[in-house]
């Protein structure tokens, strides 16, 4: 899934167009020389933090949904246009993984001439459809199954006009896989910008939801808000991260350019990837950070910076993309096959192998 792009300048477009040849997730240049962990990671890499699955998802007919858990490929291809002969493209998509085996799929199936679907697919190991449900009237951002509830939690807004005397309504609903309302969490008013908090962008990034034994997080891009809940819905900590991400992002001279991945750490914290420029020297770099949600302090996990000498990387150098956390360790992924891995404690990933 691409994001939305308004380059500051030509040199901006530059580091832009290199990122989006990076499937929009690049974290640094590295060159390893052992040999990782490889997977097949057809379409773009979507971190499933709740299940600690790697999705690979693409919206184009011939490139199917594939998962994976470590090296191993979770279940069959998921081919999405098979179940739905006229569907030209489906987008929006949010993918979780569900018990014995089977995924939830949340998406907007486009059938052409504004025949436009929402909908939950439930696929069984076998790629097989099992499952169709509208989750009308709320919008999906974001979705997690919770094998502790056994049930399967939405992000998202509703249809409700942004004005001061508009009805509230939930952002965060719990339902049963079937599609039953079981609890409704976080109204709309909460947030700074009610029900357009998800508005997703370059800068800012897209919405994220984990779901942990004792804890719910999530992220609202609009505002950057990063909200903390316990498992009764309760707010146990909200965070505007917009002054944070700028202080980190124009130290010495760099802009912010993107946020790419986003994801939550057993213990409140969130890691963001964020894409920097630096317009006078000509130079582009990756930062991931980390900060914590209840107190605001920030600490850079890895930063790697490079010269704008060409669109692509030198000979010899592998771009790893953060895929996310996986077991309190941060996951990478290179060239959309070889896995690293890196821990609190290392400066730089290794490659992932079957002792992680």
């Amino acid at each position: 899934m691409a994001f939305i792009f308004q380059p500051r300048c030509c040199f901006l477009e530059n580091i832009l167009l290199f990122s989006s040849l990076l499937f929009a997730t690049a974290v640094g240049l590295f060159s390893p020389q052992t040999v990782a962990q490889t997977v097949n990671c057809t379409g773009f890499p979507q971190w499933d933090s709740t299940n600690q699955v790697l999705f690979c998802v693409n919206g184009s007919p011939g490139v199917p949904i594939r998962a994976y858990t470590g090296k191993s490929q979770r279940g069959a291809d998921i081919d999405v246009f098979k179940d739905f002969p006229d569907l030209q493209e489906y987008y929006g998509t949010s993918v979780t993984a569900g018990p014995n085996g089977t995924t939830l799929i949340a998406t907007i199936l486009n059938f052409g001439d504004h025949n436009v679907r929402e909908v939950v697919l439930t696929y069984d190991s076998t790629g097989q459809l099992l499952k169709t449900w509208d989750p009308a009237p709320q919008y999906v951002e974001a979705l997690a199954y919770s094998k502790d509830d056994d049930a399967l939690f939405v992000l998202g807004s509703r249809n409700v006009p942004n004005v001061p005397d508009a009805p509230d309504y939930p952002l965060l609903v719990e339902y049963t896989r079937e599609g039953r309302v079981l609890r409704e969490m976080v109204p709309a008013s909460t947030l700074e910008a009610r029900g357009d908090s998800f508005n997703q962008g370059g800068e800012t990034g897209q919405p994220a939801l984990r779901v942990t034994k004792n804890h719910i997080f999530f992220y609202a891009p609009t505002n950057r808000e990063v909200v903390m809940l316990d498992r009764t819905g309760a707010i146990l900590a909200r965070r505007t991260l917009n002054d944070i991400v700028g202080r980190l992002s124009t130290e010495d001279g760099y802009h912010l350019a993107q946020t790419h991945a986003i994801d939550f750490s057993n213990d409140g914290d969130i890691v963001l990837e964020l894409l920097l420029g630096n317009d006078s020297t000509r130079q582009w770099g990756f930062e991931v950070v980390r900060i914590n949600v209840k107190t605001g302090e920030a600490a850079s996990v890895r930063k790697a910076l490079h010269n704008d000498t060409s669109l692509l990387p030198p000979v010899g150098l592998k771009v790893l993309s953060l895929v996310g956390l996986k077991d309190g360790q941060y996951l990478y992924l290179e060239d959309s096959k070889n896995l690293y891995i890196q821990s609190s404690a290392a400066d730089e990933p290794v490659p992932y192998d079957a002792s992680h």
